[in-house]
């Protein structure tokens, strides 16, 4: 079974709860992830849990823990597949503007947000464990950049995903590198992915973009047993 959840603690509510190494017995799993954002720069996130609290199951950002994480100061960017554009904004003394507290964050969606202050800071994103059985994330065609993140609260290599094995030959992949603020990453050649690419770890919590030549749909298969 794939690590579970690193970084993640989990309170289960109910009032009886079987638990093994495999399987827990429960209907509603709380937990969370946490990133590290290192001072003054850049770091991709994502929050690979629903709102208990909404009846779609989707937080808009606002809502949630990172947004309340960041200090006064700090600043998010959400990425447009059809304009292939950045937009966002920064939290000032009377906190996010609307249209960044508004935003709606689909299941697999990541941005950026940027740690204006002068330390190194830790956000945390929260809510409650997915049960679906799958969860899908559509992404552009037409070698249009995509940005995408697992949405179950897991580490996986990438190269274990759904993902990389369905992009068609001549995709390619791009991960964020917090400390180094550049990318990395390769295209998928007729024997597939590169080492350095299939054997990324990528972190619950964490995003990444994809280019790919045809549109399609990332099915992710819930790669536990519970709830």
């Amino acid at each position: 079974m794939k690590k579970l959840m690193s970084l993640v603690a989990l309170a289960v509510v109910a009032s009886v709860v079987a638990a093994s190494a495999q399987e827990v017995l429960s209907a509603n799993a709380v937990g969370y992830v946490k990133r590290a954002i290192p001072a003054g720069k850049l770091q991709i996130v994502s929050v690979p849990f629903e709102n208990i609290s909404s009846e779609t199951g989707t937080y808009k950002f606002g809502e949630t823990q990172i947004a309340q994480d960041l200090p006064q100061g700090s600043s998010v960017m959400f990425w447009s597949e059809e304009s292939q554009v950045w937009s966002g904004g920064g939290k000032s003394a009377k906190g996010w503007a609307a249209a960044q507290a508004n935003k709606e964050l689909a299941p697999g969606e990541a941005f950026f947000v940027k740690n204006n202050s002068g330390a190194d800071l830790e956000v945390t994103a929260a809510g409650e464990v997915p049960s679906d059985a799958t969860l899908s994330r559509s992404y552009a065609g037409n070698a249009a950049l995509s940005i995408v993140a697992g949405p179950y609260p897991v580490d996986v290599r990438f190269g274990d995903t759904e993902l990389a094995d369905q992009l068609p030959q001549g995709s390619s992949v791009m991960f964020w590198n917090a400390d180094s603020q550049v990318w990395s990453g390769g295209g998928k050649s007729a024997k597939g992915w590169a080492a350095a690419q299939a054997n990324k770890i990528v972190s619950a919590g964490e995003g990444f973009f994809i280019r790919s030549g045809s549109e399609g749909t990332w099915e992710s298969v819930k790669p536990y047993t519970w709830p």
